[in-house]
């Protein structure tokens, strides 16, 4: 079986969970019920296995070292986060998150056979520990701060919907704002300390290899503006308070600039060239 059928039946699998969590929501059903949650949860783990197979399909592991592609760096991305879900799924029950994190992973499965350079020519093929500790971090991170920029933008609707007493039944599915907040800053505090080592690593990797720092490369510059955002939220909350709105803001801002150092530049200098 090709990556290609693989990443499709992995985000059909995604899409049908997704249906059965808006589902429960529009029909006013209770989503925590457990046979909901085992059902979501068997979904999910076969969508992780097909997206496993996938990425070993897309021939990403080879004897120099990690090879990545445009897609194979979303498939890996996607793989982590859906992975972080599943367990959030079975410590959280499947309130919430999963209302806007399934449909945007399953698009991004169904997406994958289509991009560029999505089983060819490579973008990245580490040589080194470093470079792959690097990378494999700088991932997670991306990974983390997904679930945190999914937080901020529910955080931001219901605290809207409260304001104007308008509580849809999307809203009431969703946790409380002080739940909600839990997770963003726990989710923010790990992205921030994978941010920071997967630049350590990165700056590491190119001293080691090429004796100078390449801190005018637009990821390193667009990484060391997400960290400091993110640093600053973080100093700025214990010491000040800081949370609500603007710290989903900042929070959002942060991600944006991830997603354009890993994915965005590259994405369209591939569609240019």
């Amino acid at each position: 079986m090709t990556s290609t059928y693989l990443f499709l039946a992995a985000g059909v699998l995604t899409l049908i969970s997704a249906y059965t969590v808006w589902r429960d929501v529009w029909n006013n059903t209770p989503a925590s019920s457990a046979k909901k949650g085992s059902l979501i949860a068997l979904l999910l783990i076969a969508s992780v296995a097909l997206t496993l197979w996938g990425c070993f399909r897309l021939e990403a592991l080879s004897d120099q070292g990690i090879r990545i592609s445009l897609a194979t760096a979303a498939a890996i991305a996607t793989l982590l986060i859906q992975s972080m879900y599943l367990i959030g799924l079975w410590q959280h029950g499947i309130r919430g998150l999963g209302l806007f994190l399934l449909p945007l992973t399953s698009a991004t499965l169904l997406l994958i056979p289509f991009l560029p350079e999505s089983a060819a020519d490579h973008w990245i093929h580490t040589s080194s520990i470093l470079e792959s500790s690097h990378l494999l971090l700088s991932l997670l991170a991306y990974a983390t701060l997904t679930l945190a920029a999914i937080h901020a933008l529910m955080h931001l609707q219901l605290d809207s919907a409260l304001k104007k007493k308008q509580l849809s039944p999307s809203m009431q599915a969703m946790p409380s704002l002080f739940e909600i907040e839990t997770h963003l800053f726990a989710q923010v505090r790990w992205a921030t300390w994978l941010l920071a080592l997967g630049i350590l690593t990165g700056l590491t990797w190119q001293w080691v290899e090429f004796q100078h720092f390449a801190l005018l490369n637009h990821k390193v510059l667009l990484a060391l503006f997400a960290f400091a955002v993110l640093a600053l939220l973080l100093a700025r909350r214990k010491k000040a308070g800081w949370h609500g709105r603007r710290s989903s803001h900042m929070v959002l801002s942060a991600y944006v600039l991830l997603l354009l150092a890993y994915f965005g530049v590259k994405l369209i200098n591939s569609w240019l060239g």
